[in-house]
């Protein structure tokens, strides 16, 4: 039988409904449906090869579940999918989480009949949809427990979005980094894939004076953060949008899977450790939005992270800006200028801590903070 391509389009950091959704899917029809997860290689360079691999899964896609929720269906590139596939006469059904409804879908999502995801009877009429593309029985399985597993993912998803708003407004956006040292955390596959992709305009762009080393194996970056102070490590490697694992070896992209024997890696909750041994005041991270890693860090330092697919040139300009910024201004209004200049829609959350901190340098170039 031949194969039914699916396009998965979703938010990066809702990943995890669209894992569920794959997993579930090609169990219950027997492997027929083949998945695209669109933003599964938006941790890769944005550019012409992760371009050129959104179009090619679109022109062979057969079917589009649109992951929606309140923030997805604000992003142009939701919504640049969900328009591909319609100009191609391609079926487009909209999947409604964690607050949105069909009914409450924006146009042109609210003229196509969507599917709650927490319904179980819903859930019955997306798989009838599948059956009858494919030619095939509806499966016997149980919705109602579908829909409750959806519901669980929905619980942890919300309570990371409460985390990530209060972080937004916490009084720590005062903070002032003068002079910082900088690490730039990367991996070889990375910075190859990004040649193609213009990363090399993005490393160009720190400036010139600015104390700052790349590293590309966990060996080093324990090394460094261990052994000195570092004031704002900048992530451009992969970053699993579900854990928060970042990852040095090599990945099978677009699906994240490592594909050497010996896996170089640091789990979220051990960078943790390793950045307040170090005294980091800042992490950005640049390669994705991962509100697993973000919201991990936000206990002991500052998270900058993207909240839509960001070119090499856009984050070249806002890199330029932010750290030549950075050393006169706050970590907010250097972060709003460099956004502002750039159109990088780069969003800083602010350490849950009870008084803001403030870091300049004596004439010794040695740090205090008050």
């Amino acid at each position: 039988m031949a194969k039914l391509e699916v396009f998965v389009s979703h938010r990066t950091v809702e990943a995890k409904f669209a894992d569920a959704l794959r997993a579930h899917l090609t169990r219950d029809f027997i492997g027929i449906p083949n998945f695209f997860v669109s933003t599964d290689v938006t941790s890769v360079p944005a550019g012409s090869q992760w371009f050129d691999e959104v179009l090619a899964a679109l022109q062979r896609a057969h079917l589009l579940l649109a992951l929606c929720s309140n923030q997805s269906v604000k992003l142009p590139w939701i919504n640049y999918e969900t328009g591909g596939a319609s100009a191609r006469n391609v079926e487009v059904i909209p999947l409604c989480h964690s607050g949105m409804t069909p009914d409450d879908l924006p146009v042109p999502l609210g003229m196509m009949e969507g599917v709650l995801l927490t319904d179980a009877k819903d859930l019955l009429k997306l798989y009838v949809r599948i059956s009858a593309m494919i030619g095939s029985a509806v499966p016997d399985i149980d919705f109602d427990a579908l829909s409750d597993e959806f519901k669980a993912l929905e619980v942890e998803y919300m309570a990371q979005l409460r985390e990530e708003a209060s972080a937004s407004g916490q009084s720590n956006r005062d903070s002032i980094v003068q002079d910082p040292r900088v690490l730039c955390v990367s991996s070889r596959q990375y910075i190859e894939l990004g040649f193609a992709n213009q990363l090399q305009a993005v490393l160009d762009a720190f400036p010139k004076d600015l104390r700052h080393d790349v590293v590309t194996t966990s060996s080093d970056l324990v090394r460094i953060l261990s052994t000195q102070q570092v004031d704002v490590v900048h992530i451009a490697a992969y970053v699993c949008p579900r854990s928060g694992t970042l990852y040095f070896s090599r990945i099978e992209l677009p699906l994240g899977r490592s594909v050497e024997d010996e896996e170089d890696f640091v789990r979220a909750d051990a960078l943790a450790m390793l950045l307040e041994g170090a005294r980091t005041r800042l992490v950005v991270i640049a390669s994705g939005d991962s509100l697993a890693l973000a919201t991990g860090l936000l206990r002991l330092t500052n998270v900058i992270s993207p909240r839509d697919i960001i070119s090499a040139k856009a984050m070249a300009v806002w890199v330029r800006t932010f750290y030549a910024t950075l050393r006169t201004q706050t970590l907010a209004e250097a972060c709003e200028l460099a956004a502002a200049q750039s159109r990088a829609s780069m969003k800083l959350l602010t350490q849950q801590v009870a008084s803001p901190i403030k870091m300049t340098w004596d004439t010794h170039g040695a740090p205090s903070g008050h």
